[in-house]
């Protein structure tokens, strides 16, 4: 809401206040408020955890192992299929134009909500065997993707440098700092008769109705490019109001490892002398966006 007022009150003030003619060429610094949207994207995870019947601080006597405990299984895969989502971004950027081109530092600030939830994809043994034998429920979430971005664009600008009207397009290289709200919720069954990963009775009611969960915000710095069009209005020397499109491609995003909020209602360890890890990446991140600029030449 601050962002938008403040950007109202710059217009107001340029639009009122500016008259004398300026050179075309020269340094500016424009600022833009508008909207971003998301499509649909996939968060890919893993961790180091054991079997069930490996975890020591759930079976310490090791009883029904018969050496499926003996080394270390593959990293455990899943992932989730969202929904895409839409949020605020807003920017400054201070360039030079040289007549038809311009170059310019750009600074940006999305969030883009998603506030999506979905099955768990599962793709590895070991976890497809505890799906089988205990896990009713498991399930992903994203909320928030928060970001600050820098970016270094180029533009073109097409016609004469009195018109009123300049449309352009421009292309751009730069890096985000992101972060992404993630939870994960895997539940056994309550009912101990229903799991079958134990014939014991008792380490079955251990394990009944116990829940592995990560709840964080995932953060990476990754990079990208954007391409850019849009059409620029004189209102008065030498201000121009103008709405700017991009589409906007980052590569993939990947958290560091994090320990889970609880593995099986206990810490996140299978008392083996480690912390069990999960880490969550995604295959890209994108978004179009449309804003309107306000841009001042000096």
């Amino acid at each position: 809401m601050r962002e938008r007022l403040g950007f109202v009150a710059v217009v107001a003030v340029l639009t009122v206040g500016v008259g004398e003619a300026r050179d075309p060429n020269g340094p500016y610094i424009q600022m833009d408020l508008g909207t971003g949207i998301a499509p649909p994207f996939a968060v890919h995870g893993s961790d180091n955890d054991w079997g069930t019947k490996c975890d020591l601080i759930i079976n310490p006597l090791g009883v029904e192992v018969a050496g499926e405990c003996d080394a270390a299984p593959p990293l455990t895969a899943w992932t989730n299929e969202f929904d895409g989502g839409a949020g605020m971004r807003a920017g400054v950027a201070f360039g030079y134009d040289w007549g038809p081109v311009r170059l310019e530092g750009e600074y940006f600030r999305r969030v883009t909500t998603y506030d999506d939830q979905s099955d768990i994809d599962i793709f590895d043994d070991v976890t497809l065997d505890k799906q089988e034998q205990e896990i009713e429920l498991a399930t992903g979430g994203v909320d928030d993707w928060r970001s600050h971005a820098g970016f270094v664009n180029a533009y073109y600008d097409f016609g004469p440098a009195s018109a009123s009207w300049t449309p352009y397009v421009g292309a751009g290289f730069g890096v985000e700092r992101a972060s992404l709200d993630y939870v994960s919720v895997w539940k056994r069954n309550d009912d101990p008769e229903r799991i079958s990963t134990f014939a014991d009775p008792l380490l079955r009611a251990r394990i009944a109705g116990t829940t592995t969960i990560g709840d964080a915000r995932l953060t990476d710095v990754v990079t990208g490019y954007q391409l850019l069009a849009g059409v620029d209005y004189r209102l008065r020397e030498p201000a121009t109001l103008g709405v700017r499109f991009q589409w906007v491609d980052f590569g993939e995003f990947a958290s560091e490892p994090l320990p889970w909020n609880q593995l099986r209602s206990h810490e996140s360890s299978v008392g083996r002398g480690e912390a069990v890890l999960y880490r969550m990446t995604t295959d890209a991140s994108r978004f179009w966006g449309v804003s309107l600029s306000l841009k001042y030449r000096f």
